[in-house]
């Protein structure tokens, strides 16, 4: 389709900093006189399989760009002493889950292929020893393809999973210089074709634009490189420069990143070109493949978006086990502890190791339910969302409904007296427009990443 034309006006204007809103309210608003009461409830009485978030921090070597809670070492060890304690809480879990099965796992990090074949052969034999999972169990994994050998690629397969996102970032010699994260395009490839050898049904793409020295021709190289790989899904993310909440991303120039011009630019070339290459864009940030479940499901409107981001089945429970790891249920959300020794303390002491949470309002619950619809439909129908809600949707919004009359204006949404719809050019100002339904976007002001 034609590209957008987005003015620097527009740009300054609504360049805000703001959540990425994978959860409502977002994790700054955890506390840490949270009592897991609402959460075990919650967990209690699902009737559906749940999901389990497991994460696995080790890296060993610092992207300078990472956001994520990592402990770098190249110490194998290390990993040995962390799966005894993930076994602790699986084993803490395994109590609490007498009556709910799981049906989806995820692996993230860190490096989840930090750990060597043995100790992922491990860590299969903890899962089936103690969560009670279901026979067609769904299991996903995180991949770094720079440090990916082939017997991890079947280890992960024997440990029966079948799904793998891979993170690449970025081609560019420069660029992977500039943000430490070396990766010849030998290793995209070489983890492609293990992953496709050993059974891996689907394979996402992580790329990131707004890093160090990118621009529009050399991401388009970059572009082009991965879909030489033909994956199934790619996820584009917008670089999040948050050098206040993690330090190392101070290392970098200001006058190095692309400029907020120069990153659209990117986008809507890296979208030209992959729906002319056969994919759908999805949502903020994911393209697929037109026959791929989660382009069915993006025009079926029955996308869902969680702390894992976009996916196709939605999980009313999501139990996260690890350092750090988030799980989240109808009516709460908790966190288990970020430092390594907090969470092996927990645990010694017989103890989930649960560090804070939220216990959800009803309206936190009507919010979440209408940013999440609008950041998976792209619209809002009022008389729906009203009868699934039990309101009133225009007098409990009125004053959002009010303010979003400026992104009317701007081009960002159309309204009726029916509905609101995103335009295309709103589109990449999608979390703008959800903030308008956020009711702690005056306390979160600077504390999250640019919009743009």
């Amino acid at each position: 389709m034609q590209a957008v034309q987005v003015s620097t006006e527009l740009i300054d204007k609504y360049g805000l900093a703001g959540p990425r809103y994978t959860s409502y309210p977002s994790a700054l608003h955890f506390a840490d006189d949270f009592q897991d009461d609402q959460f075990l409830q919650d967990l209690k009485a699902q009737k559906d399989p749940i999901s389990v978030y497991i994460h696995l921090p080790f890296c060993r070597t610092m992207c300078w760009f990472c956001g994520c809670n990592k402990i770098v070492t190249r110490k194998q060890d290390k990993a040995d002493r962390y799966l005894d304690y993930l076994a602790k809480e699986m084993l803490l879990w395994r109590a609490q889950l007498t009556d709910v099965k799981v049906g989806q796992i995820h692996f993230g990090g860190g490096t989840p292929n930090f750990l060597n074949p043995q100790q992922i052969d491990r860590l299969n034999a903890l899962l089936r020893c103690y969560l009670p999972l279901t026979p067609d169990v769904e299991i996903s994994v995180e991949l770094s393809p720079d440090v990916l050998t082939e017997d991890q690629v079947w280890a992960f397969s024997r440990l029966g999973a079948k799904r793998a996102s891979i993170g690449i970032q970025d081609t560019s010699p420069i660029v992977q210089e500039a943000v430490n994260r070396p990766q010849p395009m030998e290793c995209n490839i070489n983890a492609v074709r293990w992953l496709r050898e050993a059974g891996f049904t689907s394979i996402n793409v992580d790329l990131i634009y707004g890093l160090p020295h990118q621009d529009r021709e050399s991401f388009k190289q970059t572009i082009q490189d991965v879909l030489e790989l033909e994956p199934d899904r790619f996820a584009l993310f917008n670089y999040a420069h948050v050098p206040w909440f993690k330090p190392t991303q101070k290392v970098f120039a200001s006058d190095i990143f692309p400029n907020p011009i120069a990153k659209l630019d990117i986008f809507q070339d890296s979208r030209e070109t992959l729906e002319a290459a056969g994919y759908t864009f999805i949502g903020l940030d994911h393209f697929a493949k037109h026959e791929d479940e989660l382009a069915k499901a993006w025009n079926n409107g029955k996308l869902q978006r969680d702390f894992q981001g976009y996916s196709v089945t939605e999980s009313k429970a999501i139990l996260g086990i690890g350092l750090s790891s988030v799980s989240q249920s109808p009516k709460a959300y908790r966190q288990n502890h970020k430092e390594l020794e907090d969470y092996e303390a927990a645990l010694d002491a017989g103890q989930l190791p649960l560090a804070k949470g939220l216990a959800l309002t009803v309206d936190d619950g009507i919010r979440r339910t209408v940013i999440n619809r609008l950041m998976c439909q792209l619209k809002l129908d009022f008389s729906d969302i009203s009868d699934e809600l039990g309101i009133d949707f225009a007098e409990y919004f009125d004053t959002s409904l009010v303010d979003m009359q400026e992104l009317v204006t701007d081009g960002f949404v159309e309204m009726t007296d029916t509905g609101i719809a995103v335009t295309e050019l709103g589109r990449f100002f999608l979390r703008n427009i959800a903030m308008q339904f956020d009711a702690y976007r005056e306390r979160q002001a600077g504390r999250c990443s640019q919009t743009l």
